[in-house]
């Protein structure tokens, strides 16, 4: 089974994120293997999820403005003609 060729950016940009996603998570669980308590990985690991869920919400937010600016101006040029 073979990925579509033609895909759209949106969906380009989750399947990144996805396979981001995938490693980091096998790389925190191979982290938590390897090092001697689970205190270290959690000490270094919720600092760094925070920030990555601010970022990630920030983003969602901003493209929401975009998305709504955008309908906006659209429906602007067709109530204008």
């Amino acid at each position: 089974m073979r990925l579509p060729r033609e895909i759209s950016a949106g969906a380009a940009s989750r399947r990144r994120l996805l396979a981001d996603m995938s490693i980091a998570i096998a790389i925190a669980v191979l982290a938590s293997l390897l090092t001697a308590g689970v205190g270290v990985v959690a000490f270094l690991a919720l600092p760094t999820l925070l920030v990555l869920l601010s970022w990630i919400t920030i983003e969602a937010a901003v493209r929401g403005v975009r998305r709504r600016s955008a309908r906006s101006a659209r429906v602007a040029k067709i109530v204008e003609r």
